[in-house]
């Protein structure tokens, strides 16, 4: 009981601004977090020793770049080097910032690289399959010589890097193969708790409050996810279509992991750090970025398809657009919202653009009256 009413008294300016957390209760029995945290071959810190940067690349924002065919689908996103993140189910621009996330990660051979979930910064699980380097052909399904292949084959690793996104494993040696697996890390609903599952089956269940109050900067190290996105902006209303790059939103997806022993990385954004083994310093996290990218910019209003803003009809009219409305669109009595050889009439009942028919046409002239006689009459005037 005197841990966690020491606990308790530690954490109250952090209970103090997160109220809506609920807090670990007395009876509840956690693993040691601290000590998972520094140790160096914890199940977390050996997955990323194996898996390193594969399937993605190191550092925020340097993970493979891909764009979304269209605003209205996004299921899938190519990327601009080879492969596909592929999102199941679809993203919704209607519910932006998802809330959650399921998505698969191809490499230019369509061979799966991995998998993911998420649900929240410490709920997502990452799956990366095995790979083999070139010239390793120790476990690969292709038979010799066209004899029957063994098991099912192991992809190259080096197709992953037609994602951008590095091959190695091993921990970075580059002819190392890939063992894979996949870790599990999830923190119930306004929850303090995280639960960690490793692919041997090791488990872990920890108070995530005790990490950020005794672990001396360690708690830098808690497994975690970020999912950043933007729908981008909405451009003039008479932007051209075709160029939109300004505006354009994005997704991406990255992962934060323990620094990997002897590799010389670390920091925040996967740069070399000074957090390793045996620094005095706590160690920062290595971030391994799976996806940036990037959703098409909404249409201009005037390009759009919809009548929307100030417009009459279509992309057309009022006072938003430069476009004027044509046969049969909608229009005011009194505006300028036909285009040139049409007017607004009623049809129908309806304000309509129509052709103009032109105006009555003026009478003839009178003709000259003779010496003593009166002038003849004037012409019938035009239809």
């Amino acid at each position: 009981m005197r841990r966690y009413v020491l606990l308790a008294a530690a954490v109250a300016p952090i209970l103090a601004v997160t109220a809506a957390v609920s807090v670990p209760g007395c009876a509840e029995e956690f693993d040691d977090v601290c000590a998972f945290l520094e140790d160096t071959s914890n199940c977390y810190a050996d997955f990323h020793a194996d898996v390193v940067n594969r399937c993605g690349a190191p550092g925020a924002g340097n993970g493979p770049k891909g764009k979304f065919a269209g605003r209205e689908t996004l299921d899938i996103c190519f990327l601009t080097e080879g492969g596909q993140v592929v999102f199941d189910p679809p993203l919704d621009v209607a519910s932006f910032p998802p809330k959650s996330i399921a998505f698969k990660r191809l490499d230019a051979r369509a061979e799966e690289c991995g998998s993911f979930t998420y649900s929240g910064e410490f709920s997502y699980s990452v799956t990366i399959n095995p790979c083999i380097q070139p010239g390793n052909d120790t476990g690969a399904g292709g038979g010799g010589g066209g004899g029957a292949g063994g098991a099912t084959a192991i992809a190259q690793c080096e197709d992953a890097n037609a994602g951008g996104g590095s091959a190695t494993g091993g921990g970075g040696n580059e002819s190392a193969d890939v063992d894979g697996g996949t870790v599990t890390v999830i923190t119930p609903e306004d929850r303090a708790t995280l639960d960690v599952s490793c692919s041997e089956g090791t488990q872990y269940h920890f108070n995530r409050l005790e990490a950020e109050a005794k672990c001396g900067g360690h708690d830098t190290l808690l497994p975690r996810a970020i999912l950043k996105t933007s729908l981008g902006k909405q451009p003039p209303p008479e932007a051209d279509p075709n160029d939109l790059d300004g505006y354009n939103g994005f997704i991406s997806f990255s992962i934060h992991y323990p620094p990997i022993v002897g590799s010389g990385e670390g920091g925040g954004t996967g740069g070399g750090g000074d957090g390793g083994a045996g620094s005095d310093a706590a160690p920062s996290a290595e971030v391994v970025e799976y996806f940036n990218c990037e959703i098409p910019a909404p249409l201009p209003l005037c390009f759009n398809g919809v009548k929307d803003g100030t417009e009459t009809d279509v992309d057309c009219g009022g006072t938003l657009c430069t476009a004027r409305c044509g046969d049969g669109q909608s229009c005011i009595k009194g505006g300028n919202d036909c285009a040139d050889g049409f007017e607004c009439v009623i049809v129908d009942g309806f304000s309509k653009c129509a052709a103009s028919t032109g105006g009555a046409g003026g009478g003839g002239a009178a003709g000259a009256g003779g010496a003593d006689g009166t002038g003849g009459s004037g012409g019938a005037g035009g239809q």
